[in-house]
């Protein structure tokens, strides 16, 4: 992805995040027609509670989110996060849950990914340039 066109969804997804605080989470639940969840993770490193928006698919034990990172070549920072503590929280559909943040492996991984590609093909384009593995994070509601 070209710079100005990560500027440009910092920018749309900066606007989004001021719509859905500013509404307590009930405006912007759906972004480009996916649904939008919060997750809020444990900085790995500082221990601060750490906040974003982003996309997810339903999935049998509870949303699964795709680590894209916009397609930069490093894992977003909310990854490194749940693997160094997994506890989370989530917001979907209004509602506040206890998560616990599983990578998925295997036929999970394929069957999360292929929902996901089904949604964007953003997400198919952005395999197609990284070199490292994508990771796709399920939050099973505690």
């Amino acid at each position: 992805m070209a710079e100005t066109d990560r500027k440009k969804m910092r920018l749309v997804w900066t606007a989004h995040k001021l719509a859905w605080n500013l509404s307590g989470g009930h405006f912007g639940r759906k972004m480009g027609g996916i649904p939008v969840l919060e997750l809020v993770t444990t900085g790995h490193r500082s221990g601060l509670k750490r906040q974003i928006l982003i996309w997810y698919f339903d999935f049998p034990e509870g949303p699964a989110i795709i680590g894209t990172n916009a397609g930069l070549d490093v894992d977003p920072a909310w990854v490194k996060n749940i693997r160094a503590n997994p506890q989370a929280r989530a917001r979907w559909n209004g509602k506040w849950h206890d998560v616990r943040a599983i990578e998925l492996s295997g036929a999970d991984y394929e069957a999360a990914w292929n929902a996901g590609v089904a949604a964007s093909a953003g997400y198919a384009e952005y395999k197609k340039t990284l070199t490292r593995p994508i990771p796709i994070v399920q939050l099973q509601p505690r």
